[in-house]
């Protein structure tokens, strides 16, 4: 069934649409890749298989698990033990599933982005919709757009969560809301406005759950890939997420409908693909521009349908983070407060905390306060400790690219390798750290 066009938009703005009619066109990879990865798939081994990597991933893809019937997409997660790499040496994992990439193909500089995606349902189920950079951008991937990652615990359901985030260079932002709604019942639009190097503001339904601006921290300029994944998170992820164990089902199946996007006239930016409608013309790219964040902390608590994070200037060793009624994050690059107070319109709800202080000494990363590791909050973090916690299991390589040309880190041959001491992990970093 066609998505409507959001509001703000008409079905003249419309550039490009994939409702997968017949099988999986041109504009599509069955596997995780990235600039950094110059199109070699992450991960790579075997029969073109992939995986994002990571100690919280239970999944290996493979092409297998992406097939198009009946005018959907399937991605399709089973328990069916798989050999694949993860960063750099070959293991075992329990699931074998399906993701795709549009990477050199399918990639956009702004617009309206909508996806009806049914979620799958069971305990680990991870389905992702993220954007990165693509290979018509220039800065490696130093940037990512998560524009739905299910399964997350704490806020309520599993099953009715929402979780958004952007990693930048200045920092990484997010939040998950409880939506009061099943995802995995049936299909639901996802979405995001994303405005190049100003905001980006995030969609369920065609209600706004948040938004971030460029005086919070740094919004893309630059052509982003879609990248489409069922992953399965790890027992070790139990306590933020769901995990795999016995009631997992045999298989999960992520299902996409129909992805859209929409753009203004006048729009500056690009759009590639191989359904890309000529017929609306758009200005042709500008050079991505860097925006300062506000070197003052600054707090929301009047409450509001929508999160609005806040950052503070980059600080090496944050002592303390206030935290007003809802979630507080903090990270070295910058240092981030984000004040979650939300309101319960009908038919949704979200939860808040009452305000208090932490100490959050040497945290080199991101890190939601409900997430943290109580006994360790007035400690010094551990380096692998640290970026394990705070990684949320994001999939995120969002620095890749920026490690890899600072230091012997290297990809080759389609599989991540990094090599690094612990030293040069002194920045926010959302891969797996090497263990020393």
């Amino acid at each position: 069934m066609a998505l409507a066009a959001p509001a703000g938009f008409t079905s003249s703005n419309l550039v490009y649409q994939d409702s997968f009619s017949s099988s999986l066109d041109s504009d599509w990879h069955t596997y995780i890749t990235s600039r950094a990865a110059n199109g070699w798939a992450w991960n790579s081994y075997g029969s073109g298989g992939s995986g994002p990597g990571g100690p919280y991933d239970a999944d290996y893809d493979m092409p297998s698990q992406v097939t198009v019937t009946n005018g959907l997409l399937n991605l399709t997660a089973a328990k069916q033990t798989v050999t694949g790499m993860n960063q750099g040496s070959v293991q075992s994992f329990p699931i074998t599933s399906g993701a795709v990439s549009s990477y050199g193909n399918f990639e956009f500089n702004g617009g309206y982005l909508q996806i009806s995606m049914k979620a799958p349902s069971g305990n680990g189920a991870w389905p992702g919709l993220w954007l990165m950079p693509g290979a018509g951008s220039s800065s490696g991937d130093n940037f990512e757009i998560d524009i739905q990652e299910g399964g997350y615990t704490g806020s309520g359901p599993a099953n009715q969560a929402f979780s958004w985030h952007l990693h930048s260079p200045s920092g990484t932002v997010g939040g998950v809301v409880d939506t009061g709604v099943d995802l995995t019942a049936g299909f639901h639009t996802y979405g995001i406005n994303w405005v190049p190097g100003q905001s980006i503001t995030w969609y369920l339904d065609g209600r706004q759950i948040a938004t971030v601006t460029s005086a919070q921290v740094q919004i893309p300029n630059q052509p982003m890939q879609l990248i489409m994944s069922n992953q399965v998170a790890n027992s070790n992820a139990a306590g933020w997420h769901t995990a795999l164990d016995g009631s997992t089902p045999s298989t999960m199946q992520m299902q996409i409908d129909e992805i859209q996007l929409y753009r203004l006239p006048g729009s500056a930016g690009s759009v590639t693909g191989a359904r890309v409608d000529t017929s609306s013309p758009v200005t042709p790219p500008s050079q991505p521009t860097t925006t300062s964040t506000d070197t003052t902390a600054t707090s929301t608590t009047t409450p509001t349908t929508v999160v609005t994070p806040t950052a503070t200037s980059d600080t090496t060793s944050p002592s303390t983070a206030a935290v007003d009624p809802g979630t507080a994050t903090t990270t070295t690059v910058p240092s981030l407060l984000s004040a979650m107070g939300l309101a319960s319109p009908s038919g949704w709800s979200a939860s808040t905390t009452g305000a208090s202080t932490g100490s959050w000494a040497n945290q080199d990363f991101a890190q939601p306060s409900s997430l943290a590791d109580p006994a360790r909050q007035t400690a010094s973090w551990s380096g692998d400790q640290g970026t394990a916690a705070a990684s949320q299991a994001s999939n995120s390589f969002a620095l890749l690219n920026q490690y890899l040309t600072s230091s012997s880190g290297r990809v080759d041959g389609g599989s991540i390798a990094v090599a690094m001491s612990g030293a040069a992990w002194a920045q926010d970093s959302f891969l797996t750290k090497p263990q020393s």
